[in-house]
């Protein structure tokens, strides 16, 4: 029986027959390939040729695709123990980094909405599942009064509304009196839309189970359609959003919503993606928490200044952001996260993707302009400089392959390493929160 998962890598052509054999399906999923194309998950080569800028999960054409980084070896297409011992630790390293990064540094990116929802739904329903097995359905109730029933006595609504009688000795005697009992809302549309989020979360989660994935093992099954579209439940989630008050119906309520866009967004072609399109993001940010990235030093290079001629007003506007920035007594480390797989040959000659001219000269200013600016305070460091590729091809934490140089006067006596890094060594520093001790073991 042939696997619901195929395993790709970043970049690495295809062709759809590859995928689904059948040209009826093709023709069929027409209209997942194109809202790909057109999110530039999906690119082509020729009319027939694809590849994914993207890393991560996608179910598309009937299968479960796992695209994995460009820099790991071609995989084999199908499910073997390799494939699902990667797929495990890449999804462990884009649940800590869509926890602690991916709000935060793309908000201000052109492509954030994007990012957020490729990321989010694994992680909403993971947390919607957590959220039930601690507080189970979200449950109204409503209080009910009722004129000498079996409920507790509201002596203050019986005072302030019944007439009593009185005894001889003026004490007031109540006859009837009201009581109180709470009662569960029976029509309640805010747990069946949880009820339905559920069920969606199972059939989600079940996709991988084949994995073996570290995932809450749920089995709920709601069988009922919720009326209504996508739209008009979260109008209604926002109708209750006005009535409530307590901290944990405010936080459900919120994820559900946040759920039910995310569905929105994704419904026309029943798409879901685990990931992104910009893995470069995952890496610097994986390097920069193993390496111990110091931000002060970012608001204390030199920047540039705009002058205006007509008031001699001067401005100036933070256009250098090294990557990662470390001191170390008297050691400054500019260091540079680079998602390449670039190589020297046999004859030293350049092979692979390679950081372009714009790459290599920013790195030389950064280091001009923190030289210019502690010789000034009367500081002196030596300066290491480099970028950091990831490979899986060293068996040694990390190898240094090659250096640049420009030979430019501004730039004289200046160099940068090219180090690449074993991934499995800094993903185990990442996923252990812990870092790299002796920097310059690396250097």
């Amino acid at each position: 029986m042939e696997s619901y998962f195929k395993f790709l890598r970043e970049y690495q052509r295809f062709k759809i027959s590859d995928i689904v054999n059948s040209k009826n399906k093709q023709d069929y999923y027409k209209s997942q390939i194109d809202q790909l194309l057109k999110q530039r998950v999906l690119l082509t080569e020729t009319s027939d040729i694809y590849y994914f800028k993207f890393v991560g999960a996608i179910n598309f054409l009937e299968k479960m695709i796992i695209v994995f980084p460009k820099y790991k070896s071609i995989p084999e297409k199908e499910l073997t123990y390799q494939n699902k011992e990667y797929t495990k630790q890449l999804f462990k390293i884009f649940e800590k980094y869509e926890a602690k990064s991916v709000r935060e540094d793309n908000l201000l990116a052109k492509d954030y909405n994007e990012e957020k929802y490729y990321f989010s739904l694994f992680a909403l329903y993971k947390e919607l599942i957590e959220e039930y097995m601690k507080n189970g359905l979200y449950e109204n109730q409503k209080s009910i009064y009722e004129v000498s029933g079996m409920g507790q006595i509201d002596w203050s609504k019986t005072v302030n509304e019944i007439q009593p009688f009185f005894s001889t000795t003026m004490r007031p005697i109540y006859t009837d009196y009201y009581s109180h009992d709470i009662e569960e809302e029976e029509e309640n549309y805010i747990k069946y839309i949880q009820m339905e989020l559920l069920a969606k979360a199972t059939k989600y989660f079940n996709q991988f189970k084949e994995l073996g994935l570290d995932i809450i093992d749920l089995d709920y099954h709601f069988d009922d359609n919720v009326p209504g579209e996508i739209s008009y439940k979260i109008y209604k989630i926002n109708s209750e959003l006005r009535q409530v008050f307590m901290e944990r119906k405010i936080k459900l309520l919120n994820l559900m919503k946040e759920i039910l866009e995310n569905l929105e967004h994704s419904k026309t072609n029943n798409l879901s993606l685990y990931g992104t399109k910009n893995y470069e993001k995952v890496w610097e940010h994986i390097c920069q928490e193993v390496f111990g990235h110091q931000k002060k030093w970012i608001d204390q290079i030199t920047k540039p200044r705009w002058k205006d001629l007509k008031t001699n007003v001067t401005s100036e506007v933070n256009t250098l952001l090294p990557d990662i920035t470390i001191q170390k007594k008297n050691d400054f480390y500019i260091l540079d996260a680079k998602y390449y797989n670039c190589e020297f040959n046999e004859n030293g000659k350049l092979i692979g993707s390679k950081p372009g001219i714009g790459d290599i000269s920013k790195q030389f200013l950064y280091q001009g302009a923190y030289e210019k600016k502690f010789q000034s305070e009367g500081f002196e460091y030596k300066y290491y400089n480099a970028f950091l590729m990831p490979t899986e091809d060293i068996t040694k934490d990390c190898e240094i392959i090659g250096e640049v140089t420009f030979p430019l006067k501004e730039f004289e006596g200046k160099k940068i390493k090219i180090i690449k890094l074993n991934t499995q060594t800094i993903y185990g520093y990442y996923l252990n929160n812990t870092h790299i001790k002796n920097i310059f073991d690396f250097f």
